[in-house]
């Protein structure tokens, strides 16, 4: 699936934009106006639609709500591949998948695709200082990328422990969530904000505009966080059942085998959990929720304080979305709503409709054009994305029909046997199981979000229950879908 001319186009584009970039540096040394503004690129870890502003019931994150008020929400926002390290990847080189062939957290781009220019990279080479702290890339410090920051990438400072009470000190993963009585600053998120703070005083002063990535660590497994947090939230809020969940006609394939939750001390394999774990789970995914919103809302106020506000774009987004139990499954891995879905918020100074929520259909490897359209940068050839800016301008325009996600079965560091291409349109989602050996389709989905007998709702989600591909009723849907979707494809690998 490799595309045999990618590495000559990014070998030209990676010249043009180094011929373009003392004279772009010069001008940027000159002014922070708003041609060249500042960046703040917020990653949250594994969050899903679990904010306030996008109506979760349960959230109790008033930060990001604020923030949200004077921004731009986006409604239909979807991850290219609901893991991680690829969905990541994506968004930073602008690419799918397919394209960086990174499948899995262990594979890297660079070494299929090393003169990729990635988003920092770009902007780096147009003056900016560009920095990146805590889970940008990646949570592996073996797969960083130092080409892509010129004033460094620091996954972890010494002393940035996953766990804070003793009976979990051993090496590997431990319990599934803690909750002690401990401040902010005891876990790495707390010291990550500080890290933050600190960082944008010395980047205000350097006389460039600045590309500052910063990774929030939570909401991932374990689900740690500070009591004060865990208080926020009622236990009894979390105690339900999704009964009428999980679609009865999916394909096995289309559900992951990676059991992420069952590797933790005290929880089955199988992930089939009593009633207690499962609310306390749910309740300490949501306490890590409100826990990470208060150190956004820190690096915030640090924001406005030095007056950088008034010159930064604030994007803020998860790599992917979660399940928490529904439709009988937890975590990650497939191509479902639950899973591609993402919180996406832009705040731009002085923006049209400030606080008006879209519902354009976008992927999140729209963010690299985006950037570099917002800093006026001529992005380099043969990205994936569009750029986001005519939703910015106005919440009802559209930028594209639909959205393509994929994930490969069997999940591990190796080259795929099977690929689960999916199609998000405002109506449907439409998913080809394809054998990569030899092209064969060998299993189709068709789900209709207008349709109640094919689709749930629970706790403000949406579930895949019925797979329509067989129904009389949608054999024109799904002739269309298929034709869209392979159109897609045979763009991606020409």
């Amino acid at each position: 699936m490799h595309k045999p001319c990618a590495l000559l186009k990014s070998q030209v584009s990676l010249s043009c934009c180094l011929l373009l970039g003392v004279a772009a540096a010069c001008h940027a040394a000159e002014s922070k106006s708003v041609d060249r503004p500042n960046f703040l690129f917020i990653c949250v870890d594994d969050l899903r639609p679990a904010l306030g502003c996008y109506g979760d019931p349960l959230a109790i994150t008033p930060n990001i709500d604020q923030l949200a008020k004077r921004s731009r929400i986006f409604n239909h926002a979807y991850a290219q591949q609901a893991v991680c390290g690829p969905s990541r990847t994506s968004v930073l080189t602008g690419l799918m998948p397919d394209e960086t062939e990174v499948w899995h957290n262990r594979n890297q781009f660079r070494q299929h695709r090393p003169n990729t220019i990635t988003m920092p990279q770009m902007l780096a080479s147009q003056g900016y200082h560009t920095m990146a702290l805590g889970k940008v890339f990646s949570g592996n410090q073996r797969e960083l990328d130092p080409l892509s920051w010129n004033r460094g990438e620091i996954l972890r400072e010494p002393h940035w422990n996953t766990y804070v009470t003793n009976h979990n000190q051993a090496a590997g993963k431990q319990a599934a969530f803690e909750m002690p009585d401990v401040s902010d600053a005891d876990y790495p998120d707390g010291k990550l904000a500080a890290l933050a703070i600190a960082k944008l005083n010395t980047l205000q002063n350097s006389g460039r505009p600045f590309f500052l990535a910063v990774g929030f660590f939570k909401p991932h497994l374990p689900f740690n966080a500070p009591k004060q947090y865990w208080d926020l939230h009622r236990d009894q809020d979390f105690h339900y059942s999704y009964k009428n969940s999980g679609s009865p006609d999916a394909p096995p394939i289309a559900y992951h085998s990676h059991r992420e939750l069952g590797g933790y001390r005290g929880i089955p394999s199988d992930e089939i959990l009593a009633d207690e774990m499962e609310a306390t789970l749910r309740r300490g995914y949501y306490a890590c929720v409100s826990y990470v919103d208060a150190q956004v809302g820190k690096l915030l106020q640090a924001l406005e304080q030095t007056g950088l506000d008034k010159s930064t774009v604030v994007i803020l987004w998860g790599d992917h979305g979660f399940s928490l139990g529904e439709g009988h499954r937890w975590c990650k891995g497939t191509n479902f709503e639950l899973d591609t879905r993402v919180p996406l918020i832009i705040h731009i100074p002085e923006m049209a409709a400030p606080g008006k929520s879209t519902n354009a259909l976008v992927g999140l490897v729209d963010l690299y054009p985006t950037v570099v359209a917002l800093a006026n940068i001529n992005p380099p050839s043969g990205l994936a994305g569009l750029p986001l800016t005519k939703v910015l301008r106005r919440p009802s325009a559209r930028v594209q029909q639909h959205v393509m996600s994929q994930f490969s079965r069997p999940w591990n560091s190796k080259s795929p046997e099977t690929m689960g291409y999916s199609v998000r349109t405002p109506t449907h989602r439409y998913t080809k199981w394809v054998d990569l050996k030899d092209g064969t389709v060998l299993q189709e989905e068709l789900y209709d979000y207008d349709n109640p007998d094919s689709i749930r709702h629970e706790h403000n989600y949406t579930i895949e229950y019925r797979n329509q591909i067989h129904s009389e009723e949608y054999q024109q849907a799904r002739r269309a879908m298929s034709r869209r979707l392979t159109h897609e494809l045979k763009a991606l690998h020409k």
